[in-house]
């Protein structure tokens, strides 16, 4: 009886949820009319499609196994209860740079929201990076004037500042918890899901780059699927992203998904472009093993009959690494 009641008493708030949120668009609208709220709206929309856009919820559920914000609808979206805390950029992707969203997220005590309703919008917004860089050049623009001193040059043309560009649309919310709900409208689709493995890649970004959900680090590299994907730009599935026999989290030797000073590149197979591969490649058609690192350890070790991978010529003997492989080579040599 008591697990029966808590359903309903969820499906009954989560009801109340979405008519609060026809309720709170209505007062974003008036309650922003003087910053040109509808135009805001509108802006994120074909002007063809304002008026009659679609409403979609993505439930607790699809967050939890990763799913789609799709472009241009009004999309409400539960927080799983099982998310303590979760990052606005890793529950959307990261997409927030180069896409265009925004939202609001109501408050999770109705009373609370009563309260906020009476002193103006009942809820806390939250703004994409691409979104607010948009919208501080439109304030620029649109507070920019051409003066002349023969016209229309006054007191208060002289003594306006900066201070006139701020809009009351601002950004407020970057971490999410567990139980919230939120209202969305983005101009592209975005992906959205919980991370449980707290490696920065959310589940819908995993399912796509075929990594686990529950591994931070799925191919066993030493370095985060998040790192790999975000920041170094290889494939999480992929324990040697370049091909050049290195492991990526020994090239990347501090593992933070940066090519650092002292570091081969995890992204590329030849760092110093010298010609040769940093680690241990295929040439003549497959028949031999060439390279600079050739016990694959990361380590330049020239007793062992090694070159550099960070350096054209690895002894400063003025010969270029590739010249004295082809020299060894031409001399029959057996571990060029």
């Amino acid at each position: 009886m008591i697990s029966l009641n808590t359903h309903i008493t969820r499906q009954a708030l989560q009801c109340a949820t979405i008519v609060l949120g026809g309720l709170s668009l209505a007062l974003m609208v008036i309650g922003f009319s003087e910053e040109g709220f509808a135009g805001f709206q509108a802006r994120m929309l074909p002007k063809n499609i304002t008026h009659q856009t679609e409403w979609v919820t993505i439930t607790a559920q699809k967050i939890l196994s990763g799913s789609t914000i799709p472009q241009d609808k009004n999309v409400i979206f539960h927080v799983p209860e099982e998310i303590t805390r979760i990052t606005r950029k890793v529950l959307f992707g990261r997409k927030g740079d180069t896409v265009r969203y925004w939202g609001y997220c109501f408050p999770q005590n109705i009373h609370d929201s009563a309260n906020k309703v009476r002193r103006g919008f009942p809820g806390d917004l939250f703004l994409s990076e691409a979104e607010r860089a948009y919208r501080r050049m439109k304030l620029i623009q649109q507070r920019r004037r051409t003066f002349s001193i023969f016209r229309n040059l006054t007191a208060k043309d002289l003594n306006e500042t900066q201070n006139r560009l701020q809009s009351r649309i601002r950004h407020q919310v970057e971490i999410f918890t567990g139980g919230t709900t939120c209202y969305i409208m983005t101009e592209k689709s975005i992906p959205i899901g919980a991370d449980p493995d707290g490696d920065g890649l959310n589940n819908s970004l995993e399912r796509g780059y075929g990594s686990d959900s529950k591994n931070p680090d799925t191919d066993g590299d030493g370095i985060l699927d998040g790192l790999e994907v975000f920041r170094l730009k290889s494939h999480p599935t992929k324990r040697d992203s370049d091909g050049d026999g290195i492991i990526d989290g020994i090239e990347d030797a501090n593992r933070n998904g940066r090519f650092d000073p002292g570091e081969t590149n995890p992204t590329e197979w030849d760092t110093d472009r010298d010609g040769l591969c940093d680690g241990l490649c295929k040439v003549n058609k497959g028949q031999d093993l060439r390279g600079e690192d050739k016990n694959l350890n990361g380590i330049y070790e020239p007793d062992q009959g090694e070159y550099d991978p960070r350096k054209v010529d690895s002894d400063g003997d003025g010969i270029l690494d590739e010249h004295e492989v082809f020299l060894c080579v031409l001399a029959g040599g057996d571990d060029c």
